[in-house]
Parts: structure tokens; sequence; C-alpha cells
């Protein structure tokens, strides 16, 4: 055993700088690990549990949470390799954990330990069950956000709905009506929700001393991945399962939280100190990852955030290009630029694969998924689907297949759904009736009642106003008056992102501006769906381009970055430019730290919408910082006279 201790202290101290070496032999006590990107954190947790086991400590009495399963096992999974045994750590997310620790303690509550948890699909049917039962018109996977929201943050109803659904606050009282009847049904058939599991094991903590005591004397040694990341309720509970045992090691990066819309609060980094007295604080600043004109492009934007801890990254890999900025003239020379980009330098030798583009929200990639689509680059969308398989865009362009071909049954079922009554069951009655008659006005003659024909009242207010537009030319009139008259409020009531899926929309109808043939535009979106589709299914383990929004490509890399749409109000985004202004800014470090040898921002000079052009103003972010001095400024039409005009 002497000797094996001896190999592993010989390979800590080999493989481990004197930063990461630091924080696995000195982490006892409560300890704050500020792991900069790309500072081999994940390698410094694994040596630091290791280290623990080598020195002799019971592995049952080691307790690592993360924010993954995968992540959990991955990392313990390396402590085997390196302590030559399997050691029995509890390890994995807080729900995991909560999980074990409530099915042997949770009748301390009152509460049958033989509960069954509710996926998320089943528990948006009990609140729809709820909601159906006092007779209410309140979409119930915006209920479930809600009642997440207000279990994980611990804030009070006001200030959940202001944040999360303003425009249901109206609703409040019937909301909190709603969330006891699905607390009580919950309790009723003995089942637990996802966010359930942390509840009831802060409770437990909360309300039982004795159980409280029991897991403090258990758990010796308690190590917290990611914990920028952390909400109010998992803070609570790391601060009573260390009310007396302070062996405490949480590791994040405060200027990598971006959360928040989740719940995850800053705060638990920044009063970590205040909460546990005598905090030693270790610093991870050496960035094995990008360059150090990257680097020194990061460490000055995160610079103007006030809410921080301070700290500058150096980078440990050799010089590099300076990071571009690109002046382009609007969307779809940006787009045109960065596909242009990415063929001269996948020609030069380097994957699709190790480049990635990221935005900071969906439908800023619209016409770049074009542009990418017809130069043949293959691509997939990381963490969400193509523009044209978004829910949304389907329901707008299902209208648009009903009125060219009214037999188009998988079409007109989903326009039917759309309206208030009418479920799966009527929906197929009427787009079967459809087929035979070959007219949305001979649906309007079928007998009905109740809600149903309030659906079909809707669609005749919808067929009405048609009438006088000339839909077979006007597309993007015909997708303004159905969004304006109708989805618009659609929307509202489905989904809690509405907004960004409202400028998803903005998108299609600038883009059917350009057509002024229904048979077309309908014939080359097919074609480009059909072409998304196929390259996702056959070509699997091919070479992919990555598109990502910011906060799908956190803990990602790439070779070669695109940032993309730097734009005063898009990024950072309209509603954040004031509270939410320093989180925007830590997204943008986020993205920039993707990069491992070049990066490129770009930005465009002017914005269209539905009814004008104006001219756009570039993102503070790019304002704020000595561009002279960090960045190479390229403009698009000097760099590609022939192409652009």
């Amino acid at each position: 055993m002497r000797e094996k201790n001896k190999i592993f202290l010989e390979r800590l101290e080999k493989e481990l700088n004197p930063e990461q070496e630091k924080v696995v032999l000195e982490g006892d006590g409560p300890c704050l690990v500020l792991a900069g990107p790309g500072s081999g954190k994940t390698r410094t947790i694994v040596y630091r549990v290791a280290y623990l086991l080598v020195r002799g400590e019971e592995p049952s009495r080691i307790m690592l949470l993360t924010f993954t399963n995968h992540a959990a096992r991955e990392m313990l999974n390396r402590v085997v390799n390196l302590v030559q045994r399997n050691p029995n750590v509890i390890g994995g997310t807080f729900h995991h954990v909560g999980n074990k620790l409530l099915r042997k303690y949770i009748r301390e509550l009152g509460i049958d330990e033989n509960y069954n948890i509710l996926d998320r699909d089943d528990g948006r049917e009990l609140i729809k069950d709820c909601v159906e039962e006092i007779e209410k018109d309140l979409n119930s996977e915006i209920l479930q956000e809600i009642f997440s929201y207000k279990v994980n943050t611990g804030k009070d109803w006001e200030e959940v709905i202001q944040e999360k659904a303003f425009h249901l606050i109206e609703n409040l009282e019937l909301i909190k009506e709603i969330y006891k009847m699905y607390e009580s049904a919950k309790r009723k058939l003995n089942v637990m929700d996802y966010d359930d599991l942390l509840w009831f094991w802060y409770r437990l903590l909360l309300e039982k001393e004795r159980i409280r005591e029991i897991l403090d004397e258990q758990f010796l040694w308690i190590l917290v991945d990611e914990y920028q990341d952390t909400n109010w309720l998992q803070g609570e509970i790391v601060r009573l399962l260390r009310k007396n045992n302070k062996n405490i090691l949480v590791v994040g990066d405060d200027a990598q939280s971006i959360y928040s819309f989740r719940g995850a609060t800053l705060e638990n980094m920044l009063k970590f100190p205040q909460i546990f007295e005598n905090t030693k604080i270790f610093h991870l600043i050496s960035n094995y990852r990008s360059t150090p004109e990257i680097v020194n492009l990061a460490n000055e934007i995160i610079k103007n955030n006030k809410n921080q801890y301070q700290k500058e990254l150096k980078a440990i890999p050799r010089s590099g290009p300076k990071p571009k900025l690109v002046w382009a003239y609007d969307e779809k020379e940006e787009a045109r630029f960065i596909a242009e980009t990415i063929k001269e330098i996948h020609k030069e030798g380097i994957p699709y694969k190790n480049i990635g583009v990221l935005f900071r929200s969906n439908y800023q990639s619209m016409s770049l998924q074009m542009e990418l689509t017809r130069k043949g680059i293959p691509f997939e969308v990381r963490g969400g689907l193509r523009f044209f398989e978004q829910a949304h865009i389907k329901d707008m362009l299902s209208l648009l297949k009903v009125l060219y071909n009214p037999m188009d049954q998988i079409s007109s079922q989903r326009f039917f759904r759309l309206f208030s009554g009418i479920g799966r069951t009527y929906s197929k009655r009427l787009a079967e009736f459809l087929y035979e008659s070959k007219s949305l006005e001979r649906i309007f003659l079928m007998p009905m009642k109740g809600r149903t024909l309030d659906g079909v009242r809707e669609i005749k207010v919808i067929w009405d106003g048609l009438k006088n537009i000339p839909w077979e030319r006007d597309i993007a009139g015909t997708l303004s008056f159905f969004f304006k008259n109708y989805y618009a409020d659609y929307l509202k009531r489905h989904y809690l992102d509405y907004y960004e899926r409202s400028k998803d929309i903005e998108q299609l109808i600038l883009l059917a501006e350009r057509y002024d043939n229904l048979e077309n535009f309908l014939s080359e979106l097919s074609l480009y769906t059909y072409t998304g589709e196929r390259i996702i299914e056959e070509e699997e383990d091919k070479d992919f381009l990555v598109l990502s929004t910011i906060h799908q490509a956190k803990g990602l890399e790439w070779e070669v970055v695109f940032v993309m749409r730097l734009v005063q109000g898009e990024f950072p985004n309209h509603r954040n430019l004031e509270k939410g202004l320093e989180e925007e800014r830590r997204l943008f470090y986020v993205a920039t730290t993707r990069a491992k040898r070049e990066l490129f921002l770009t930005t465009i000079i002017t914005r269209s919408n539905t009814n004008f052009t104006s001219f756009s103003k570039p993102s503070i972010f790019i304002e704020e910082i000595d561009r002279k001095k960090l960045l190479e400024e390229w403009v698009v039409k000097d760099l590609y006279p022939t192409t652009y005009s």
C-alpha cells in the first residue's frame, strides 16, 4: 500500500501544476476553488478525491456532487485508475444523491419511501388534470416551469411571476391555487417530481435535526463541482449539510455563471466566504486551451464586471493570430461571410467538427443555416432543432401547406390543433372532411358544439381575413396576418420563451418576403428540410460543423470559433441591458473562451424587420474593449469584393 501511495504522490507532482497541487493537498476545511476556463478543474477534483482515499479516508464518507451523473461517473472512473481500486464514493447530481437519502429517511416527514418519480411529461399531465378540474385555460407546460422556478429559487410568488411569466400576473392567485392542488395530488398519489427530490432533502435537513446530524457525521468530506450553477435550494442544502463539519470544497467560476433563467444564483459563490468562516480561496488561472491572444481578450471582457472575484487568466499554449472583428452589412452578408470562411478553413485541413459557430439566441442562426445548406456544408444544431424543425415554425407553415394543398392531412391536423377545443380526435375528423371537400369553407357547415365550436369559429375568423390577401403570391403578408391575429397570443399561452419564438417567426416572415410564389417557397423549404434530415440520419458519424447557442456550448471547445451577431439589443439581449448586463457579459466571456486557436467576432451594420431596415449599433461589449490592441478588424466587402456588393 505504501508503494502505491508513493506512486500516486509522484504522479500527482508530475501531472498537476502548483495551483492544482495546492488544492489537492490543502483542501481541508471550507474551500472555494475559482477555476477559470481550460484550467483543469476536473483533473483537480479527481486528484483531490483520490488523495483523500490514499491518505486513508473511508470512501463511504466522501460525497461528490456534480451537475450530471455522467460527469460523476467519469470522475470516479478516473479516481479508480489513480488509486487502483473501486471505492464506494457517493457521487452524482444533487437530485441523484437526494433521492438515495430520501429513500432512507423520508418517513421522518410522514411520506412513504416507496414513492414513484414523475418524469416531465407525467408531471405536466398531473398539472393539466388540476387545471381542468377548475375549468381554466392555463398552459400546463408554463405552469410546470413556474412551479419549478419557485421551488428552486425560494422567491415569493409575485417575484416568480414577474420574472418568468409577467403576462400571467393577473392569474397570480389562480396559479397559487393550482400549485396547492398539484402538491396535494402528488402526496395523495405518493409521487415526487424532479424538484421534490431537492425540496424534501432540504426539509429533512432544516426540520429534522437528528437526521441532519447523522448526515453531517456520515459525510466527512463533501465536494461540489460547477458551483456557480447552483440555485438557492442547492446552496441551502450545502449550507445545512455543513452546519457542524466544515469540510466542504466547491469548485466553479463566477465568470461563467450564465444560467439565472434556470434559477442559478451567483450569490452562492460570492457569499461562500461569509457563510463558511475561514474559507480558503484557491485560484486556477493557467489556461491550457486558448492562445494568449484569445485569453487576453477574455480577460479584457470580464474585467468590466464589478460583481465578481477579480482574477486574470494566463495562457499556456503558444501564440496565435489575433481575434478578428468582422463588419458585415446585414445578416445575409454575415451568413455568407461565415459560410465562405468556414469553407476556406476546411480546405486548409481543419475538420468541420473542430469549428463552432455560437450565437445568443437560436433565431440569429436562420440565415446562416440556409447559407450553409446552399453551400453543402454539413452541420448540426447543438442542443436544439434546426430552424425549420421547430414546433412554432412548423405551426406557422402548416397554414401555408393547408392553403396550398388541403389534402395534406398531416399539416391540416397540426393546424387545427392550434385552436381551442380541437384535440387529436376532432382534428383528424376535420382533416378528413377537408380532404374530401377540398375547401376550408365547407368545414364551417359541419355540426358541432361546445369548445370545439369555439375553435372552429376562431378558424373562420382567420379564413375570412385571408380572403383579402392574395396568399398564393403574398406569402409574408399571409404569415404576418396569421401571426398578428392569432398565433402571437397562442405563443404567449403556450411558451415561456415566446419572445424568442416570435423573433424566429419574424425571421421566417423576412425570408418569405423574398418569394412571390407559394409553390416555390414551400418547395425550397421542403428540399432544405429534407437535406437536413438526411444528413442527421445517414451521416451521423461524419464531419459536422457545430452551431450552438452559447448556453449550450458551455464546457465545449473548438479549434476555431465564430461568435455572431454582436449587436446591441441582440447580444447583449435587449431585456438584460440593465439588470442582466453582467450575466450577458459573462456569456460573451464563455463564448470567446471556447476557442483554442482562432476566434471570429461578427457584427452587422443594418437590421431588417418586417416593416423596414434600420442601422444597428455594435454591441457594448465591442465598444468597451481596446479594439486596436486586442483585435484585427475586417470589413466583409473588402474581403470578398466579387461575392459581396
